[in-house]
């Protein structure tokens, strides 16, 4: 079985194998689309809950505790919103693909 890819995890002391959100990447318009695509994906992925919550690595606040997958990959719950809608972190060029994304 093929391992599922992770999108919008980031670095912290205990993972810093992930790297760092870079905001204002995107355009209001291209968030806006990504967004869109991004919760199309997760009115079919499932969805996983923990105990706690993540904290945010750009406004430091506490965010959500659910994580949505597909057999393909999995992403936290606050990276539509969050991180790509209101901060304009753009994802990876995979996920975009995944996503369907067309620039």
């Amino acid at each position: 079985m093929k391992e599922q890819k992770i999108e919008g995890y980031w670095f912290s002391e205990y993972s810093p194998e992930y790297p760092m959100p870079e905001p204002n990447v995107l355009s209001e318009e291209e968030a806006k689309v990504i967004y869109e695509l991004i919760l199309e994906k997760e009115k079919t992925a499932g969805v996983s809950h923990f105990k706690g919550f993540t904290t945010s690595r750009l406004t430091r606040e506490y965010m959500g505790s659910r994580e949505y997958w597909t057999p393909e990959w999995k992403w936290p719950e606050d990276f539509a919103k969050h991180y790509v809608l209101d901060h304009r972190v753009k994802p990876t060029g995979e996920f975009l693909k995944y996503i369907g994304y067309k620039k």
